[in-house]
């Protein structure tokens, strides 16, 4: 049987989605699951941002070979994590064959604040707010 993907989705792909799957890598590494990110206006091969790289080195995690990756471009996934209501509905209409309640907020029912152009303490902010949020997500239940 092949591992459930496990698709995390914001608007670039350098800040949110980005430290949403390294995170969820590093939470859940005997989870089974594979774990990738994508953006609905990221430019293919854009970096994280500084910002961001910076934030998740404060957490052990490494975003330095991360690679922004166009939603559009992405194979079908199993879940869904949008970080805002509208990376839902773009996900929805490029994934049409994958079942509505696979496809959800990451912090439903709250959005999670793109901090990009804002300073560190911003960055940190929804750092937190994506750790806080895939605390609740138990991996069996993406299987």
């Amino acid at each position: 049987m092949m591992a459930a993907t496990v698709l995390f989705v914001c608007t670039g792909n350098i800040c949110r989605s980005a430290f949403a799957e390294a995170a969820a890598r590093s939470l859940f590494p005997e989870s089974g699951l594979r774990f990738t990110s994508a953006g609905t206006h990221a430019i293919d091969g854009d970096r994280a941002s500084d910002h961001m790289q910076t934030v998740a080195a404060e957490y052990d995690l490494n975003l330095s070979d991360h690679r922004a990756t166009l939603l559009d471009t992405v194979p079908r996934p199993d879940y869904v994590f949008g970080m805002e209501h509208h990376h839902l509905v773009v996900a929805r209409d490029r994934f049409p064959n994958v079942p509505a309640s696979h496809i959800h907020l990451l912090d439903h029912p709250v959005a999670i604040s793109d901090p990009y152009g804002k300073d560190l303490a911003s960055y940190r902010r929804t750092a937190d707010q994506i750790l806080q949020a895939l605390s609740t997500i138990d991996p069996t239940d993406l299987r």
